[in-house]
């Protein structure tokens, strides 16, 4: 017979066993959860063809140049990928006021299902005009005259983070940022990138979050730092997955960037893969095709979940 000091003995011994086994089975689940990643991709024919359809089978993907399972494949389309895009303009860059007509007509063309936040930067203020909507001529008849002064030294950058902050939530469709801007941070005016702290932040964030962010370069300062303005557009561009549309230090209009922008709406897709790195911090990722006239763009990268 056994006593009662065994029975309870065998009853904690069980009870530990037991809470032991469902937090192994949690973190076991959490850790497979963060292992399934999603990225948006864009594709570009080199030669100028038309794009063929592709599927699971077409893309590589790989990590720290270790390949990864590719589990789907899925073209972007308004049904199965909407687009989650906001409008984010800077206040005190006046030549965008003779393009908001082209501004306008672009943000009603885009597919039935999109969806579109209008945000201005004046400063250090996020002024969100329209929250996320799908109703396009309604956010169209939000965009306005933008401010002829900027209220104070502020970095674009910040602002940035805060307009991701709207993006929570939006796990299904394409997250898109087009930010009009002359991309200075007066608030680090020496800093260039990499070393621009506030940059890498709003990168770090979007990459986090599979945000794509696009801008459009509108001068809006002075000659000695436009070079600065666009360097950090273009970094930005690069490392998450977007395009940085920069013609020259003057005045330009927005029919050719929004032309391409669409373009490469049109030629994306959501790539899904499981990936079998288990190292915290920054890993690299790189997508590729097997056509050699294809360029893939993506994020350049994530930084793992602790």
């Amino acid at each position: 017979m056994l006593s009662k000091n065994t029975v309870k003995s065998s009853l904690v011994l069980s009870l530990l066993f037991a809470l032991f086994l469902n937090f192994s089975l949690t973190n076991t689940n959490a850790a497979n959860s963060e292992q399934v990643k999603t990225v948006t991709v864009t594709l570009k024919s080199n030669n100028k063809t038309s794009l063929p359809s592709l599927g699971r089978e077409d893309f590589l993907v790989s990590e720290d140049g270790t390949k990864q399972e590719v589990i789907s494949v899925v073209a972007a389309t308004a049904e199965n990928a909407p687009i989650n895009l906001a409008i984010v303009v800077q206040d005190g860059i006046s030549q965008v006021n003779t393009e908001l007509g082209t501004l306008k007509q672009f943000l009603k063309n885009l597919p039935t299902g999109s969806q579109v936040m209008i945000t201005y930067l004046n400063g250090s203020f996020t002024q969100v005009l329209q929250p996320f909507t799908t109703d396009l001529e309604s956010a169209t008849q939000k965009i306005r005259v933008v401010n002829s002064f900027s209220n104070g030294p502020a970095s674009p950058y910040l602002n940035l983070i805060d307009v991701m902050k709207q993006f929570n939530g939006k796990a299904h469709g394409r997250n898109q940022i087009l930010l009009i801007s002359n991309g200075v941070d007066s608030l680090l005016n020496d800093f260039s990138p990499p070393n621009n702290l506030y940059l890498n932040q709003a990168i770090k964030a979007a990459q986090q979050e599979n945000i794509s962010i696009y801008s459009i370069f509108a001068n809006g300062t002075n000659s000695r730092r436009v070079f600065l303005g666009q360097n950090n557009l273009n970094y930005l561009a690069e490392e998450t997955g977007g395009y940085a549309f920069i013609m020259g230090t003057g005045f330009v209009t927005f029919d050719a960037p929004l032309k391409q922008f669409r373009e490469m709406l049109d030629n994306q897709y959501v790539v899904t893969y499981k990936s079998t790195n288990d190292e915290n911090g920054f890993r690299r990722v790189k997508i590729t095709t097997d056509f050699s006239n294809i360029k893939v763009t993506t994020l350049s990268g994530y930084t793992a979940k602790k």
